[in-house]
């Protein structure tokens, strides 16, 4: 039946948090204190004899532009403690490149350093597109229908083992030291931890009501977004950033691509491959149980013995989203409207 997230329904679009840190939209925040912030590693441009260009991304990243004599290249910087099992998002870009999808592509084998890992990557061509005011509906029909067939090729990948450090949906959200730090969040910012563990509740009431989903699984892309799709001459030319790549069911891949409200996006999808009514009826606890992936240790990390003095992590965006409304949804799924 529907649930709501303490009298409201929680749709989390959420900035995630994967390992120990928190993960903003664009999954490129990869890299250590050291490596952030500042341009890119002279000791990595020795190594491939780089000249380095600009760090790249909305916000210092660990990810940078280089080159070598007149080739274009992309260094990225990953955190095995951000980011476990880093190796499987190779792999994954990798399989789906062999079926003709453009992914980032190593130029080199990776370098193993005690501050993480290095990977040097030919750079894709073309640029990703944002979509004017009037076009975005459109942007987001056509964004849908494209997530729909690279989640055909997802499939055929034939990968089904899950990556290291994820988690299914019910086991995240049932994990008993979840609920024990949004308790303690809960009572240092009421106005965050009471509706986070609201949804939490009421995600896990779900699946425990729904132990065998009949549903589509593969691995996904994880973030699906305008900036992750690059296009040149109109031509889908890079499809970037799998940082969240894992096994799960594919209509969680709506979580950072539909974001609970642009349904465009579901529409879209819906257009190329048909979604059943226990899919639809799926789309938001897989959305709600996204937001709190890596939550346990991003909580631990601020409230736990060692960081005391901390202060508490500001969750602010999730909860915001846990206020949008999708009336695709609310039709398709039966989810109630909202209450304030």
């Amino acid at each position: 039946m529907p649930v709501t997230c303490g009298g409201r329904r929680c749709r989390a679009s959420a900035r995630r948090t994967i390992g120990s840190a928190a993960v903003v939209d664009a999954a490129t925040s990869t890299t250590g204190d050291a490596a952030r912030g500042g341009g890119l590693d002279p000791e990595v441009c020795a190594h491939w004899r780089l000249t380095p260009g600009p760090a790249l991304g909305h916000r210092a990243s660990g990810t940078w532009a280089a080159t070598r004599e007149k080739a274009a290249f992309v260094v990225k910087h990953v955190d095995p403690r951000i980011f476990p099992d880093w190796p499987y998002t190779l792999r994954v870009a990798a399989a789906l490149r062999a079926q003709g999808w453009p992914t980032p592509e190593p130029a080199e084998e990776p370098w193993i350093r005690p501050d993480g890992a290095w990977v040097l990557f030919h750079r894709l061509p073309g640029r990703s597109m944002t979509p004017a005011d009037g076009d975005r509906s459109a942007e987001a029909r056509a964004r849908g229908r494209l997530l729909a067939e690279f989640h055909a090729s997802a499939a055929a990948t034939g990968i089904v083992d899950q990556r290291g450090g994820f988690a299914d949906p019910a086991e995240l959200v049932r994990d008993p030291l979840l609920d024990h730090w949004l308790r303690v969040h809960e009572r240092y910012r009421p106005d965050e931890g009471r509706p986070l563990r609201a949804c939490r509740d009421a995600t896990a009431a779900w699946f425990a009501d729904n132990p065998v989903v009949d549903a589509p699984r593969s691995v996904i892309h994880g973030d699906f977004t305008p900036w992750n799709l690059l296009f040149d001459g109109g031509r889908l030319s890079g499809v970037v950033d799998f940082e969240a790549t894992h096994h799960t069911y594919q209509v969680a891949d709506f979580a950072l691509s539909w974001r609970g409200y642009q349904d465009d996006v579901l529409r879209g999808y819906d257009e190329v491959r048909r979604l059943s009514d226990v899919e639809w009826r799926l789309v938001r606890p897989a959305f709600w149980a996204w937001m709190f992936i890596g939550l346990t240790d991003l909580l631990a990390a601020r409230y736990g013995d060692a960081r005391r003095d901390a202060a508490p992590p500001t969750l602010e965006w999730q909860v915001r989203h846990l206020r949008l409304h999708s009336p695709l949804l609310a039709t398709k799924a039966g989810v109630p409207t909202r209450n304030g």
